[in-house]
């Protein structure tokens, strides 16, 4: 089984999730890189942060099934 262009998909979606939670963490912490309009949509819209968490979570612990799989 190629499990290639799989690992490359989860892969790429823990670094988007990484990137998300950067740029909450950024938010979180006020350092002031956003403009103020992007403050507020950051404010106003959560449910990223909880989307790209609900999606890397599984991807994360798939990325070692497939290891297993592919051992076999």
């Amino acid at each position: 089984m190629d499990t290639g262009p799989l690992r490359i998909l989860l892969t790429a979606n823990t670094a988007v999730f990484l990137v998300v939670c950067a740029v909450y963490f950024l938010h979180h912490l006020g350092v002031g890189l956003y403009p103020d309009g992007m403050e507020s949509w950051l404010e106003n819209n959560q449910w990223l942060m909880w989307t790209a968490a609900a999606l890397t979570v599984p991807s994360a612990l798939a990325i070692p099934l497939l290891s297993v799989k592919t051992q076999r």
